[in-house]
């Protein structure tokens, strides 16, 4: 679909409605040329044969008896205000980092926490051993990021540095605008948009008022307020101004820049930013054009459930490239505008009537499946918990006049669905409430069939029954696992002291899980088998295509600059659905007792290999490469043995079969 002609638009649409239109075709062209982004391509790794990695090892000598693999060279500035050295030495020497002394394990392993002062940090690492003549020494630098001067009382001036809002956005009324800037201290501050003067506060005001209690103070709720506002701003920044603007429901402008004003001992300046604020008056309609297009709750934020292709949508706003789209009133989720085709005026509003609901299997479980006239917006919330065991299904632009709900497949009884039931909560949204009669719950994802939403719910894995043979020798026979070594090819991941890097450890310790689970009679499916590249969609959809029960993917963990990796360190395991709670769980506690390592605990995460619907999916962070004792059992042959058994031994225990 091209964009529409101007002229065409004149005829049909008002000017302001015309140039939000006209922004949202241009969008829509973008997206009919573009590619799916990466996010959303699903190619099978098996597709592809990338060269391994060939990784050079280091070797110490006693002309050279020190690596450091971090910091690496060229490393950007440190935020926090300690870091840390980590390395290896011979072993047989001893080390000091600017004169105070580092402990080395046996394999010569250490990391070593400094303090950091604003700006360039140089550290002389020094190695001596007995009947050395000269001690042989090396210097480290790091460089913590300065804080920004700012600006003097004596000048009239504002910073570019640090304006918001820079991105272009349209918005509604109601809609809030948060105005920021760099600028003199003690001067008066205003912002014109559209005719209207914004005046803006500077955040040392704001403190001051925050701390009054008597008299004209602020409220304790106030107070709260500008406590958040303290939390989000630095506190060195005495020439913060802020300032806020609603949009009103007479304000009425296209494309209007925001000149920001300052006036001082009778002299003013101004600066006027080329970010285009606009009002929108009339809403537009699109349809997503990707299947698992991404849904968040703001710009970059926290994902929801992902929409399949055909999906319409009202759009009421947008920030850079991001559309504001509105499933109910109060509710707004935003996707990329290279996922959306936008609709020509006057399309009609998403709305649909949901008359019955059917239950229907296949190989792979049951179907719960919503016919309706178009495809709509919907959520998928999951809960597990003793006696609540359910899937629930938000509609957005749907309208019950159901009579009809079949609780069951048409040949019998559902050995998944206790009981389906719907509700119309409120206007516009229709929910139903699928009730299963198992304790776990073992995968599920949605889809369209023409018209018809089709939620699929898996059968738990077809684990061979050990009580009619006995005691068997492969307990997990049926059971389909797919395995993810992390990183691989140019993603190395975390280096450890001695500079392996933890796609190899990855790797290894993964191939001896798929051993021991194919001794234990389950089919195993790996990623990866090689130092390769394979993006994480591609894993995504690797495991999907394979039909798995579980997917575990095995890593190692490292820490962020401002933290110990002498005082942080064990095991943990993450997952992101309720249906991986238990697994996680009973993985992490294999490995903490079996590996006798400190216990993390399992967590929750937003990690892409713990976000697919179909399968369980559990990331496990067996032990950490920057601590020198962790590593060096994670490089042993035999301790990785150790761990490929334990994680074994959780699914065991998981399964019951221990």
């Amino acid at each position: 679909m091209t964009s529409m002609p101007e002229k065409a638009l004149e005829r049909l649409v008002p000017f302001s409605l015309r140039l939000l239109l006209l922004f949202l075709c241009t969008c829509q062209l973008n997206a009919c040329k573009a590619q799916e982004s990466p996010e959303s391509q699903e190619v099978t790794p098996s597709l592809k044969k990338p060269t391994p990695i060939k990784r050079a090892k280091v070797e110490l000598t006693d002309s050279n008896p020190i690596y450091v693999s971090y910091p690496q060279s060229g490393a950007t500035a440190i935020t926090a205000s300690s870091s840390f050295i980590i390395g290896s030495a011979l072993p047989g020497g001893s080390l000091s980092i600017n004169g105070k002394p580092v402990s080395l394990n046996k394999n010569g392993f250490f990391a070593q926490t400094v303090p950091l002062a604003r700006g360039v940090n140089r550290f002389q690492l020094l190695y001596s051993r007995d009947g050395a003549q000269n001690p042989y020494s090396t210097f480290v630098q790091l460089v913590r990021e300065k804080l920004r001067e700012p600006l003097s009382a004596s000048s009239l001036t504002i910073s570019t540095e640090g304006v918001e809002p820079k991105d272009d956005r349209a918005l509604t009324a109601g809609d809030i605008i948060e105005f920021s800037c760099h600028a003199t201290p003690g001067a008066a501050v205003y912002v014109e948009l559209a005719g209207k003067k914004i005046e803006m506060a500077s955040l040392a005001s704001l403190k001051a008022r925050a701390k009054e209690r008597n008299g004209s103070g602020i409220n304790r709720g106030l107070e709260a307020a500008y406590g958040q506002i303290f939390q989000r701003f630095p506190q060195h920044s005495p020439d913060l101004y802020l300032g806020l603007y609603r949009i009103e429901n007479n304000d009425f402008f296209s494309n209007s820049h925001p000149r920001f004003v300052i006036s001082k001992g009778g002299k003013n300046t101004s600066l006027t930013l080329g970010t285009n604020i606009s009002v929108v008056k009339q809403p537009l309609m699109a349809h997503t054009i990707h299947d698992d297009t991404i849904v968040r709750v703001a710009p970059e934020l926290a994902r929801l459930t992902p929409l399949p292709a055909g999906v319409r949508l009202i759009t009421d706003g947008y920030q850079k490239d991001n559309i504001r789209c509105l499933y109910k009133t109060g509710k707004h989720v935003w996707i990329k505008r290279e996922d959306l085709q936008f609709e020509p005026p006057g399309a009609p509003a998403p709305r649909a009537v949901c008359r019955s609901v059917q239950v229907d299997k296949d190989d792979w479980g049951e179907i719960v499946s919503i016919p309706m006239s178009q495809r709509l917006p919907f959520l998928i919330e999951q809960t597990v918990s003793a006696g609540s065991n359910k899937l629930q299904v938000k509609i957005y632009g749907a309208q019950s006049d159901t009579d009809w709900v079949y609780q069951s497949p048409a040949d019998g009884e559902a050995r998944l669905i206790e009981d389906v039931a719907w509700k119309q909560p409120e206007d516009g949204v229709y929910e139903i409430d699928i009730a299963l009669k198992s304790a776990r719950q073992w995968g599920y994802f949605a889809e369209y069939t023409d018209n018809t939403l089709n939620l699929h719910i898996k059968y738990p894995p077809r684990l061979v029954n050990t009580a009619e043979k006995g005691r068997s020798e492969r307990p997990l026979e049926g059971l389909v696992i797919c395995v993810d070594p992390g990183h691989g090819g140019l993603e190395s991941g975390a280096l450890g002291p001695s500079g392996l890097c933890e796609a190899e450890v990855n790797l290894a310790i993964a191939k001896k899980f798929k051993a021991a689970l194919e001794k234990e009679g389950a089919t195993v499916f790996m990623t990866r088998e090689e130092d390769i590249d394979v993006s994480l969609n591609d894993r995504v959809a690797f495991a999907r295509d394979k039909k798995v029960d579980l997917l575990i993917s095995v890593h190692n963990n490292a820490l962020p600059d401002g933290r110990d990796p002498l005082k942080e360190h064990g095991t943990s395991t993450y997952r992101y659905h309720p249906q991986s709670i238990e697994l996680a769980r009973c993985l992490k506690n294999s490995m903490v007792k079996e590996l006798e390592l400190p216990d993390l605990g399992a967590r929750y995460q937003n990690l892409a290999l713990c976000r697919p619907t179909a399968m369980q999916a559990v990331l496990v962070e067996v032990a950490f490469m920057v601590n020198p004792d962790e590593y060096s059992g994670l490089i042993d042959s035999q301790w990785q043995n150790k761990a490929a058994r334990s994680l074994v031994n959780g699914l065991l225990s998981y399964f019951g079969r221990k």
